[in-house]
């Protein structure tokens, strides 16, 4: 399947430092020829007391008109680079409370086949939330690019995590479009170890009639992290362009507990990574 829409989704303040995705994003978009959409979300900011006290209402509306102000500029910034990239951009600036502006964007998100998102700051920021909120109630893939990220989305080495379970056979087929046009795939199973044979060999077979190299990697599990075993060895090879995995979330409680892997992924994964639930 080809890709035919690309969207964009962050939350649009003072703070937020976006060019990696933005950059991703066009980049991507500009491969696959297809449109971009972006969704960006001031997260109005709404304190129900003040609107009895006039001095902190007019606090509360400079705040609101400030991430206006900066989800318009950004706007304006993502639509030049696709204008230059001669990529077609719709962008549509979601006002509202945090809470709404954020379903909002997972509702424009379903529009589309892949999704870009920038990196959290932090596990308690509003960009996790939108990640969460993407990962889990959106229904399709998407990429989160580290804020450092310079590479574009020229994906010609990528990495495939393998567990053998639905939600990693999920983002493989989620990710063949760029899986297809790589340079060269490795399939990483991370194991506690003691198994005779490789344990994606069967995925390896499936997808050798997809990609032209492809390379099967069996990476014992060490110090008992399967994220931070993965991470070491990303950094380590220092090759991958691109790390395809399923996502996990053990609880939806209030706010999603993630998986360990998952989590380690979303804060310290130092390429972009493509996440399928």
């Amino acid at each position: 399947m080809d890709l035919k829409t690309i969207c964009l989704a962050m939350i649009a303040d003072r703070k937020t430092v976006a060019d990696s995705a933005i950059s991703y994003a066009v980049s991507l978009a500009e491969q696959a020829r297809a449109h971009l959409s972006c969704r960006l979300a001031p997260a109005e900011l709404d304190l129900p007391s003040a609107r009895v006290l006039p001095m902190v209402q007019a606090l509360v509306d400079e705040v609101n008109a400030e991430r206006l102000a900066a989800a318009r500029d950004l706007q304006a910034r993502i639509e030049t680079a696709a204008r230059l990239a001669g990529v077609t951009c719709d962008c549509e600036i979601l006002q509202g409370r945090y809470l709404d502006a954020r379903d909002k964007a997972v509702a424009g998100a379903r529009a589309s086949d892949m999704v870009v998102l920038p990196q959290a700051r932090g596990a308690l920021s509003s960009e996790t939330g939108l990640i969460e909120a993407i990962l889990f109630g959106c229904g399709r893939p998407a990429i989160v690019v580290p804020g450092d990220w310079t590479k574009g989305a020229a994906a010609r080495r990528i990495a495939v995590a393998w567990d053998g379970g639905g939600r990693a056979a999920r983002a493989v087929g989620d990710a063949l479009p760029l899986l297809a046009r790589a340079d060269s795939v490795e399939v990483v199973c991370v194991t506690e170890g003691g198994a005779s044979d490789l344990a994606g060999s069967d995925i390896a077979r499936h997808l050798s009639r997809h990609c032209p190299a492809l390379s099967l990697l069996d990476l014992p599990i060490a110090h008992g992290d399967a994220g931070r075993t993965m991470l070491d060895h990303l950094a380590g090879s220092g090759q991958a362009d691109l790390l395809v995995m399923g996502a996990f979330a053990h609880s939806r409680l209030f706010q999603l507990v993630l998986g360990g892997v998952t989590s380690s992924m979303l804060e310290q994964a130092r390429l972009p990574v493509l996440y399928s639930y």
